[in-house]
């Protein structure tokens, strides 16, 4: 796996999973946003860290060895069904396939926009683009630094200049 990996990185392939840290040496890495399912999902403050990890977040505010990671939607989502063409599903709590999936998707636009698009510049631009968030918790009176969360407008915008 690991050699096929490194084929695909050398003829500039991006290679997204949940393992995107070690893949590329620290210097990317990712994780879910969770949401509740009413609230609006164009504004950012309806964002917080997924089910999947939330715990560990507001217990260690740590959750990633990379320098700047970025955040992308993974729970309240609303996908393609696997049981028919016409079929959707909706998921209340995710899992991190669900944001592989968005960033690959993401990065099949950019590469629409900007063919020759490596990567390194599509993830530098999107964290550039992301929306700095933070999370205030008023039982202890601490602001938590979220992160950068995904603007795939921004981030489009930006590649077209």
């Amino acid at each position: 796996m690991d050699k096929a990996v490194e084929e695909a990185k050398e003829k500039g392939i991006f290679v997204v999973s949940n393992s995107i840290c070690e893949t590329y040496n620290q210097e990317m890495d990712f994780n879910g946003l969770g949401r509740d399912p009413l609230a609006d999902p164009d504004d950012i403050s309806s964002y917080g860290p997924g089910e999947e990890w939330k715990s560990r977040f507001f217990m260690f505010e740590k959750y990633s060895n990379a320098k700047e990671v970025l955040l992308v939607p993974m729970d309240s989502r609303t996908t393609a069904s696997p049981t028919g063409d016409s079929d959707y599903t909706f998921y209340n709590v995710g899992d991190i396939k669900l944001s592989s999936a968005y960033i690959a998707g993401l990065y099949a636009l950019a590469c629409q926009v900007k063919p020759e698009i490596t990567p390194q510049e599509f993830w530098h631009t999107a964290l550039k683009t992301g929306d700095t968030t933070y999370i205030i918790n008023n039982v202890i009176n601490y602001n938590y630094k979220f992160g950068k969360v995904v603007n795939p407008k921004k981030l489009i915008k930006e590649l077209m200049k």
